[in-house]
């Protein structure tokens, strides 16, 4: 399983270590609980998830924000075995088809810049690749829309896209194609 996670849409007030922490163990508890698995699984039948983290890490000039500094030094809050699953997360600064090009300016003029399509290519970059068998989107943004859509009807993975919304005016494009909708209450 893949799970592409725009860390910022999780909560976009995060400033602190300790909120840090706490939206890496909500990433966490919501992958493993869209993911149907034995919780008392050994660790060799364990579900691996491979967890990209996007958000804007790296300033014009290419220094890392203290962000992602904190959140590099909080990810084993995310790592690990626990419930069947194996979570192995990433602070994604490049994109997975060229991981020697990291991406500089995915945050300027106070907000996060190309994480979007970062996100976007990396999903269709899996779908094509027999890495996975399921991609898991968590997202609260209609930018997502077209991602999930084209990945769905490139690929042949299942698609699973947690968000805190209800449905949106162009989710019924995604109910005919291999995408499924998790409102989850939990995210709040």
């Amino acid at each position: 399983m893949l799970a592409l996670v725009d860390f910022n849409n999780v909560n976009p007030s995060v400033k602190s270590e300790s909120e840090i922490r706490d939206t890496l163990e909500l990433v966490g508890y919501l992958i493993r609980k869209t993911l149907p698995v034995n919780p008392k699984a050994l660790s060799s039948d364990a579900c691996e998830v491979e967890c990209r983290l996007y958000d804007g890490w790296v300033d014009k000039t290419g220094r890392y924000m203290e962000k992602y500094r904190l959140v590099q030094r909080s990810v084993s809050y995310l790592a690990g075995l626990e419930s069947g699953v194996r979570i192995i997360p990433t602070v994604v600064t490049s994109l997975a088809c060229m991981p020697s090009a990291q991406l500089v300016g995915t945050y300027k003029n106070s907000a996060q810049k190309m994480v979007d399509q970062m996100l976007a290519q990396d999903a269709h970059h899996y779908a094509h690749g027999a890495y996975h068998d399921g991609i898991c989107l968590i997202a609260n943004d209609d930018d997502y829309v077209p991602v999930a859509l084209a990945t769905a009807v490139r690929g042949s993975m299942p698609i699973r896209w947690l968000r805190k919304r209800t449905l949106a005016e162009n989710d019924s494009h995604l109910l005919g194609v291999n995408v499924q909708l998790l409102n989850v209450i939990e995210w709040a």
